[in-house]
């Protein structure tokens, strides 16, 4: 079940506990493995998951990213 971010760290606050959010590139190193770690991530209990396109030109990111 979906959860919004409101109510994950509702309920993250009331356990007073911090969040675990990992961070992943779709499509790194392919398709299938990705798909496999991001349910990994979940099973290990990830509480929100931040999925990256990947992209050619790096001005879609940051300046820290950029160099």
């Amino acid at each position: 079940m979906m959860k919004t971010y409101k109510q994950v760290f509702s309920e993250l606050a009331e356990a007073k506990r911090a969040a675990l959010i990992p961070f992943f590139v779709i499509g790194d190193p392919d398709f299938d493995t990705s798909l496999a770690i991001i349910k990994a991530a979940i099973d290990a209990g990830a509480d929100i998951l931040e999925l990256g396109i990947p992209f050619s030109d790096p001005i879609a990111d940051g300046p820290t990213i950029q160099k």
